[in-house]
């Protein structure tokens, strides 16, 4: 028996996604181990700070209509929907933070605009229980990637894929490769720390221990790379730290090949104006080190390493 929790967060160009990620979850539902319990916290953010809803052309009433409507898709899971609708940034290292609970045992973070099979979240979990290590991660494999560095987490079936075509895919060719496909748990452990942090699973000391988010963070930033520098110096050091790429399970972005040029963000996009803010991103690398530093410094706090 174990407690998972699932983070999901969008934005209101993103509630299509919503709909498609949901009805997956719904599928993915007659799959699962009864013994377990699956919480979502889901957050549709409508930050002020982020978005002019007064020069925009759609309110914010459409977008919590629609989203409450979807989340009855979820209704056979322990799910909580937060509406963001204040004046201050909010973004994905806040849901992270937000979600550490006593009660979990590992943690998925998964992203708006990525497709998973209904099976992903079954092998997932009944991996994850298979594993001994005391920090872990559980990796799904991709489609071709831009570069070689991605080569470790591609499916055998997509390697030769020239690099310059990774998005030229139709995503339902991925699909209907995996369609046929009985869940398969098996993993092959890597020596590298690589993920995007599109599907996910991490245990409760990985996610709450060695890579927690830090204080100062807020919003949106490549919290993915840090917690890669950070995994992969703790392992250097001997701390018990493997990541696992779980097979036989290829996700991926849906807007690739024919979603490329308009994908199903673009029509709302046209419709909402979105203020003039700080660079997340940029701001969050420009104190990259320092923050690596300090992840490094908490290992050394908690006997990590």
């Amino acid at each position: 028996m174990a407690n998972i929790k699932i983070t999901y967060h969008i934005m209101p160009w993103e509630i299509d996604y919503a709909l498609m990620t949901f009805l997956q979850f719904k599928k993915s539902k007659y799959y699962l181990n009864p013994q377990d319990t699956f919480y979502i916290d889901s957050y549709l953010n409508l930050s002020d700070y982020i978005i002019d809803w007064d020069k925009s052309k759609l309110s914010k009433e459409f977008f919590i209509q629609k989203y409450n409507d979807l989340s009855l898709l979820l209704k056979d899971f322990n799910h909580k929907s937060y509406v963001v609708d204040n004046n201050e940034l909010f973004g994905i290292l806040d849901v992270q933070r937000n979600s550490y609970d006593s009660i979990i045992d590992y943690y998925i973070e998964l992203r708006p605009d990525v497709y998973f099979s209904e099976t992903l979240l079954f092998s997932l979990v009944e991996a994850a229980k298979l594993i001994t290590n005391k920090y872990f991660v559980i990796v799904p494999q991709y489609y071709k990637m831009w570069d070689e560095t991605w080569d470790l987490l591609v499916a055998d079936e997509y390697l030769a894929i020239p690099y310059n075509q990774w998005d030229q895919a139709d995503l339902f060719d991925i699909r209907w490769n995996l369609k046929n496909k009985p869940p398969d748990l098996s993993l092959k452990p890597i020596n590298l720390s690589k993920w995007c942090n599109w599907f996910d699973i991490y245990n409760k000391e990985f996610y709450e221990n060695m890579i927690p988010v830090l204080d100062e963070w807020k919003g949106y930033g490549p919290g993915d790379t840090y917690s890669m520098i950070i995994s992969q110096f703790a392992k250097s050091k001997g701390a018990d730290f493997q990541q696992y790429v779980l097979e036989g399970q290829t996700i991926f972005e849906y807007p690739i090949g024919p979603l490329k040029q308009r994908n199903m963000t673009s029509a709302y996009k046209d419709l909402i104006v979105t203020k003039n803010i700080p660079n997340q991103r940029q701001e969050f690398e420009s104190k990259f080190q320092t923050y690596v530093n300090k992840g490094i410094q908490l290992l050394l706090d908690k006997k990590i390493i």
